[in-house]
């Protein structure tokens, strides 16, 4: 690919991953040409159509949260989850709008699945470690990180509440309710 056309190839997926994140499957992708500041015959001259750009967009979210993962595992056993835990809601709260439940099918299904796996694992060593209970299973780091997209959802939505960082609050909740001795 020439120079010209992988800075096109990689505006346009930068693009797309913000408008994607703001607007959700709503975006059009004339609103993302438009981002990137490309005429909209660039984009489908790197992307056939919108399905191959979410798809690509949202490989390259869910390959960071799996970064995430891999740099959790790397702290000690009592604090990895709480540490991944607190990036998937940075990530969530930046990105809400790439979540794989707004997608649907184009969501990377082999991604989605080796994420729950890492955080199994992180769940695992955390229980090992005694920082969190036996009874967390893998079924409640799923529902806390949909409550978590909850959260930034309604954050989102209302103006009183914008900005006031509440998933914050809900997560620490959360890992209280983990926690031994809690």
């Amino acid at each position: 690919m020439r120079r010209d056309a992988a800075i096109n190839r990689e505006r346009l997926v930068s693009a797309a991953e913000d408008v994607f994140a703001e607007r959700g499957p709503a975006a059009t992708l004339d609103d993302v040409a438009k981002a990137a500041a490309v005429a909209p015959a660039t984009l489908y001259r790197r992307f056939a159509n919108k399905d191959a750009l979410v798809q690509e967009v949202l490989t390259g979210f869910f390959r960071r949260l799996i970064d995430a993962a891999e740099t959790a595992a790397q702290a000690p056993p009592s604090v990895g989850l709480e540490v991944f835990l607190q990036t998937v809601g940075v990530e969530l709260a930046d990105k809400g709008g790439l979540s794989a439940p707004m997608w649907g099918e184009l969501a990377p299904v082999q991604l989605v699945e080796h994420l729950r796996e890492l955080s199994t694992q992180l769940l695992r060593s955390a229980q090992r470690a005694g920082s969190v209970r036996d009874d967390v299973t893998p079924d409640d780091i799923t529902a806390a990180v949909w409550a978590l997209r909850g959260v930034i959802h309604s954050e989102r939505n209302d103006p009183d509440r914008r900005g006031r960082e509440l998933w914050r609050r809900h997560l620490e909740t959360t890992l209280r309710g983990f926690r031994n001795g809690s």
